[in-house]
């Protein structure tokens, strides 16, 4: 039966690494730097002059002004374009959350300039968002994205990185308030609700949960302090390169590695320096990281549990168990395309089941296949 449950990793590997949103899923419609939903009336610095009346300029010196703010804003919108694609790449190599020493001189030289650049207002709070991004969570450069939500409080991307801001400084009732305002401004599908309720229900008490990407932490994370009485730990592989947050770790009793680039080697270091700590893996995190654990996973539910300490049997019932009992994120609304794909990441629990139950009957192949269609089905 061993042999079979390494055949099975290998046939679940396949069907979750196809099942992934997108690596930076930040916010789910993908306009991350974008005003959504707001209205708000703001005054360059060519109309503030022009309401001088002290001050009114000549037609030409005007037309002057004009054609240098049109400059301006061309510069700092190519600059920005430029960077958020760099980051986006970045975000997006399934093997490393971290860029390499070139790519982070290279992204920190952008948002330098792009803070020099920035006139306008909706420039200012683009620039200081990106600053944020670019520290990749450091929380020493928190009063630049305090000051991008001063000026506008429901922006989409300031209030992730907000959420981020908080759990890495530990900070449990801001990330609360944030993750609430975050959710009530619909940038968080509700459909990620039913799925981070399977996935919190498929972590066994004392167990660390390991996260991926921003929208399966802060569903995981929400869901977590809805239920208190909880007894698992939530590490972001994202996160991780925050100083604070592990700093914030080492406090709570884990060993963390020194590299400062967190990929694949890193994930294996951190497993392998808390050998008394018991994992489960996200089935959201790209399977490069996990194949150097193949031997010892084995999924439950929504996770793949590390190291495995269960009988065939056990593994078995545990899976019938969320067969039945699980939501397939079927909340009564709309699923939300920028998530639908992560319903494959149930196949690994139903091929489970298809492969150590012992109950061949017609009447068991069909509940089985009744679960493989829900998952295809689009809602």
């Amino acid at each position: 039966m061993k042999k079979n449950l390494l055949i099975l990793f290998g046939v679940c590997i396949a069907f979750f690494s196809l099942a992934q949103p997108p690596q930076s899923n930040s916010v789910s419609n993908g306009n991350l730097f974008n005003n959504q939903g707001t209205t708000t009336l703001v005054l360059d610095s060519v109309q503030l002059q022009l309401m001088d009346k002290d001050q009114i300029p000549a037609a030409d010196d005007v037309e002057e002004l004009h054609e240098s703010e049109v400059r301006q804003q061309n510069n700092f919108k190519k600059e920005a374009d430029t960077y958020k694609s760099s980051k986006a790449r970045i975000k997006s190599n399934s093997s490393s959350r971290s860029a390499s020493a070139a790519e982070d001189m290279q992204l920190q030289q952008s948002v330098t300039k792009l803070k020099g650049v920035a006139q306008t207002p909706s420039e200012q709070i683009e620039a200081n968002i990106l600053y944020y991004d670019q520290g990749n969570y450091n929380a020493d450069r928190a009063p630049q994205l305090m000051e991008a939500l001063r000026l506008n409080p429901n922006h989409p991307e300031g209030l992730n990185l907000l959420v981020a801001n908080s759990l890495v400084t530990g900070d449990t009732t801001k990330v609360l308030s944030a993750l609430q305002k975050f959710k009530a401004l619909n940038y968080m599908p509700e459909s990620m609700t039913c799925y981070a309720r399977d996935l919190v229900n498929s972590v066994p008490n004392n167990t660390t949960l390991i996260t991926h990407g921003a929208l399966d932490t802060y569903s995981a994370i929400q869901q977590q302090l809805a239920l208190p009485s909880t007894s698992i730990d939530i590490i972001s592989l994202d996160l991780l390169q925050s100083p604070q947050y592990r700093a914030l770790l080492l406090k709570k009793g884990y060993t963390i590695p020194v590299q400062s680039i967190v990929d694949v080697t890193y994930l294996g270091d951190l497993i392998r320096v808390n050998p008394s700590k018991n994992f489960a893996f996200s089935m959201t995190i790209p399977s490069d990281y996990l194949v150097q654990f193949e031997q010892e996973l084995v999924p439950n539910g929504l996770v793949f549990l590390y190291p495995n300490h269960w009988s065939n049997e056990q593994i078995l019932q545990a899976n019938e168990h969320f067969l039945d009992s699980f939501s397939y994120m079927d909340c009564g609304v709309e699923l939300d395309e920028s998530v639908a794909a992560l319903k494959q990441n149930y196949m690994p629990m139903i091929l489970t089941v298809e492969t150590l139950s012992t109950d061949k009957s017609k009447e068991k192949r069909s509940v089985i296949e009744r679960k493989k269609i829900k998952i295809k089905q689009k809602k």
